[in-house]
């Protein structure tokens, strides 16, 4: 449910450890050799899941005692192999028993690789396939070297194989947010050893023991399993102590970590052991860092001493965090940090004696990074905010605010998470505002969505303020300090296969000072829906139906009541592959049941109203070339006759009933209304025109534009109160219009013509230039007759790879006033970057403005300092 609290991630060491170099298992076993080759084991206990072990060497003594080297001048290879317990016991595995095949002994190499198979003794057995490693053999404690045989030839040295070290690069360039890094080291996946769980051991030089428990690597030295692998100038591996002992330039790789140090001791049944003087590198975090000794306790549970961490690439420590002990228990999901401190520049910034935080994805109470920020308003601005893990599916966030303008804020969130329900609360409150008469302000809100049984739905988004002036003095952008109305709603819906039933309770809280009571919106206590639109057809005809039924509420002496609405409708579609046609009818009965009328007036008003259409369309198109490039082409005319009677909707109250703002889509609508309080009387046709021209290969839209107007064939009576009766004989003609200029460029425009005066009542025009998420410019002019007349200019564009600016521009050309403002620089390194951005806006009710300042430090893999601006600029700048 939430996000673990920001990076202190100080080590995934956790990926590293433990490092599995074991096999399982407990027993008597008997080996023989398999027809690959490798040599197959059985015995008394449960199957291993690491069968063997394998130990290739060119120094390994033959003819003398296992445990003395032997003079390698001209000596070739030795391999052997031992069956190992996944989780060793400290038992020796046995010598193969009597009667079972001699193992082959030493393998010769050329000083360069052998490109033929060299015939293999009688008594070797021959290796499945050619694969450049001699089959494993068990340590047959001494090996006669008159028994030993010419095998095949190695494919490469042990010392020229591929080995996978820290500044090994990756094959693709960062994207995202490493694009700016060099190449994290990468681990270099090698073929598998053998079979799953097969520990495999190399050396330029081994011994072995006498009892071969206890082998001795030197020069080369390298311990596989699966994908980690382990590297070192000395290795002894004591099977019977269970231990791993590595010394002098110790490099232990896997998929996840990179480790390179001086010493290490490692038991891989009991996963204790110890690494010391490390730096290590997390290739998908992208971090690295060094601490001076690691402890492992198990599986679950490591210590490390002077721990660094940082995502910044090497050579560079712009950020660094440091504790002095790092307890990682993976049992609970919990780090431990002792000493903690955070170095900007080598400038300390933070210092925590002891600090707790998540390893894993189970979330962790505790405290999130400081916002930070400047305002007119509010003054210095700080929040420290506090989350709190309650339970698995809830939790909280407090966010205690200091305002050095107003006073101390304490806010927080509570969500929760059940298996039918979810939701946020969230609260604000402040006891005393230093500049609003010392007066408590709030701001409370909910938001919850259920699925309480199969098919029904719930929701409730709630919000309440204690003043209008709560999103002006809190808000920080235009959009918040805009609004006028807070909605309060309950609903519940259900769905059928073809129909649907929804109960709703809706109610406002009206912001603006300046709104009278008779402007202010019904509540709804409550609103009932139901809609129907079977899938089978009656004889090729389509039956849909729609009712409301709605109580409004007025608080006041205002008219109010209940109101019910019906719509049956039928409907006839024939659909072609070029064409369409769809006559349908409707019929509107609309009834009401009012209190608080004048006594000459009508208390149950109602209203039937009949509704024809016919909506046609057909497409025509054609193939053409611009030089060599192809198109399509593509003309779509579109018909839409309406008609409605005139009925007298005088006496009718207006509950929740408005105006369309006029565009291209209400050419096809049955009511140039919103509510059903008033239904248009009509008696026109929409005649539009649509052509597009598209890319044949790919799909893409180059081209597409739209012009349509509605004809009239007589007056509209039906008006609200105080508009007069529409004479005209046609609409405004519309258009719109896009493009696709280029690859990068796309523009747009809309275009409301009055044909009756030539004059423009509106027009829309914008363009933008897009090379991706970094280099961004809008431009656009939006124009209201006899309203507004506005321009808007806005981008982000780099100023190099690591610098950016950020900005817009919005300006009211009617009262020559700036409406709102954006400036801002950004700069961007491979592990951090910073914004500082001005911000300044108009308050809606006040000629008042609000200038903000605002900065924030992202480090890369740690988290936010600073404000939040995000917001800001995906609200003021387009497609940030």
């Amino acid at each position: 449910m939430r996000a673990r609290t920001a990076g202190l991630a100080l080590l995934g060491l956790g990926l590293l450890l433990p490092v599995h170099l074991a096999a399982q298992a407990a027993g008597q076993w008997q080996c023989t050799p398999g027809a690959d080759g490798m040599w197959v084991c059985s015995g008394d206990g449960a199957a291993p899941s690491a069968p063997a072990v394998s130990v290739e060497s060119p120094g390994a003594a033959t003819g003398g005692p296992a445990n003395e080297p032997a003079d390698t001048a001209g000596v070739s290879p030795a391999a052997a192999s031992v069956p190992l317990p996944a989780e060793t016991t400290g038992q020796t595995p046995p010598a193969p028993t009597v009667g079972a095949p001699e193992p082959p002994a030493v393998e010769t190499p050329a000083t360069e690789p052998a490109k033929e198979q060299m015939p293999a003794a009688a008594s070797t057995p021959a290796p499945a396939e050619t694969t450049g490693r001699t089959p494993p053999v068990p340590p047959a404690v001494e090996a006669p070297a008159t028994e030993q045989a010419v095998k095949q030839t190695p494919a490469a040295p042990v010392a020229q194989a591929p080995v996978p070290t820290h500044g090994a690069e990756d094959r693709s360039a960062p994207t995202g947010t490493w694009a700016l890094c060099p190449p994290a080291p990468q681990y270099e996946t090698e073929e598998p050893v053998g079979p799953e769980g097969t520990i495999d051991l190399r050396a330029d030089n081994a011994t072995a023991s006498g009892d071969g428990s206890v082998y001795t690597l030197s020069g080369n030295a390298v311990v596989r399993q699966g994908q980690q692998r382990l590297a070192a100038d000395t290795i002894v591996y004591r099977q019977d102590a269970d231990a791993i002992e590595a010394e002098g330039n110790l490099h232990l790789s896997s998929p996840e970590i990179i480790v390179e140090g001086a010493s290490g001791l490692l038991h891989p049944d009991t996963e204790q052991g110890s690494l010391q003087e490390i730096t290590y590198v997390l290739p998908g975090q992208h971090g690295r860092g060094s601490a001076s000794s690691v402890t492992l306790e198990g599986h679950k549970r490591q210590q490390l001493e002077q721990v660094s961490y940082t995502t910044c690439a090497p050579g560079n420590d712009d950020w660094k965090m440091y504790a002095r002990q790092l307890d990682l228990d993976h049992a609970t999901g919990v780090g431990t940090a002792h000493g903690a401190k955070l170095r900007l520049k080598g400038i300390p910034v933070l210092y925590s004696p002891w600090l707790s935080f998540p390893i894993d994805d189970r979330r962790k109470s505790g405290f999130l990074i400081p916002r930070y920020g400047q305002s007119d308003s509010t003054g210095t601005d700080i929040t420290i905010p506090w989350y709190w893990n309650i339970a698995p599916n809830r939790d909280a966030i407090l966010r205690p605010r200091y305002m050095s303008e107003r006073g101390v804020m304490l806010g927080g969130e509570f969500r929760y998470l059940n298996n039918h329900s979810r939701g946020v609360i969230e609260g604000e409150y402040l006891p005393s505002d230093n500049k609003f008469d010392n007066k408590a302000r709030s701001l409370t809100s909910i938001v919850h969505t259920g699925n309480p049984y199969p098919r029904l739905d719930t929701r409730i988004r709630a919000s309440n303020a204690s003043d209008d002036y709560i999103f002006e003095d809190f808000g920080t952008t235009l959009v918040q300090s805009s609004r006028t109305n807070l909605q309060r709603t309950a609903a519940a819906d259900y769905h059928g296969n073809w129909w649907d039933l929804g109960v709703m309770v809706r109610d406002f809280q009206t912001l603006d000072p300046g709104t009278t009571t008779p402007q202010k919106p019904y509540k709804q206590l409550p609103s009932v829906n139901f809609d129907a639109a079977p899938d089978t057809r009656l004889f090729g005809f389509k039956l849909s139906a729609e009712a409301e039924l709605d109580y409004f509420k007025a608080g006041s002496d205002l008219v109010e009541g209940r109101r019910m609405d019906l719509l049956p409708q039928i409907s006839y579609p024939i659909t072609r592959a070029a064409w369409y046609v769809e006559p349908a009818f409707g019929l509107r009965q609309t009834s009401y049941d009012l209190n608080a009328v004048a006594a000459e007036e009508n208390a149950t008003p109602d209203r039937t109203t009949p509704i024809a259409s016919l909506d046609a369309g057909t497409f025509f198109d054609r193939n053409g070339h611009w030089g060599d490039t192809a198109y399509i082409q593509t003309l779509e005319p579109h018909l839409f006759y309406l008609y409605v009677p005139y009925r007298n909707q005088d006496d009718l109250p207006l509950f929740d009933t408005g105006d369309y703002d006029f565009n291209y889509w209400t050419l096809f609508r049955e009511n140039r209304f919103t509510g059903p309080d008033r239904m248009g009387d009509a008696n026109q046709v929409a005649l539009a025109l649509t052509s597009r021209i598209l890319d044949p290969a790919s799909g893409r839209q180059w081209l597409h534009t739209s012009l349509g107007q509605l004809i009239y064939f007589r007056n509209r009576d039906v008006t609200l109160p105080g508009q007069p009766v529409e004479t005209a004989g046609s609409s405004d003609l519309i258009g719109e219009l896009g493009m696709g200029l280029a690859n990068n460029w796309s523009a747009g425009a809309e275009i409301q013509w009055d044909t009756h005066d030539s004059n423009i009542d509106r027009n829309d025009y914008r363009i933008q230039y897009r090379t991706g998420p970094r280099q961004l410019v809008n431009l656009s002019y939006r124009y209201r007759r006899n309203n507004f007349k506005q321009l808007d200019f806005s981008f982000l564009w780099p100023l190099s790879p690591s610098w950016h600016t950020v900005g817009r521009w919005y300006y009211s050309l009617e009262s020559s006033q700036l409406i709102e403002a954006i400036a801002g620089i950004g700069y961007e390194s491979c592990c951090w970057s910073a914004q500082l951005v001005g911000h300044s806006y108009i308050k809606s009710s006040a000629e008042d403005r609000v200038d903000e300042i605002f900065l924030q430090v992202v480090l890369k893999g740690l988290g936010k300092l600073g404000t939040q601006i995000d917001d800001v600029l995906e609200r003021g700048i387009l497609d940030y």
